[in-house]
């Protein structure tokens, strides 16, 4: 693992009262944080925005990866939350739509 986890509500609180970027997508929203130290990343999937344990870990790990092949260097912290119900779940297109968001958050 080459980024540290976001741990506890004053990490979170954190980037979400001052974000320096806020993005949308269909989704997910990403919010991020110039830290100043390392790259760390917290996200939040809730059980009633997407129902099954193997599709919460194949986007928490799509996010992982993604993210550290994007954001390693930057010493920033980045929050990727869910923000509404996934109904039709297909892996080719919520991983592209991911890492729309994670360039786009990026370049913004």
């Amino acid at each position: 693992m080459s980024y540290k986890p976001l741990t506890g509500k004053d990490d979170f609180d954190e980037v979400f009262n001052n974000p320096d970027k806020r993005l949308n997508s269909k989704h997910f929203r990403a919010l991020i944080l110039s830290n100043g130290f390392e790259f760390r990343l917290g996200m939040i999937l809730p059980k009633k925005h997407i129902r099954l344990a193997v599709h919460r870990n194949y986007i928490k790990r799509t996010i992982r990866n993604l993210s550290n092949d994007i954001f390693i260097e930057s010493k920033t912290s980045l929050i990727v939350v869910s923000k509404r119900k996934i109904l039709d779940f297909e892996k080719d297109i919520l991983r592209t739509e991911i890492k729309t968001l994670l360039i786009n958050i990026l370049n913004k």
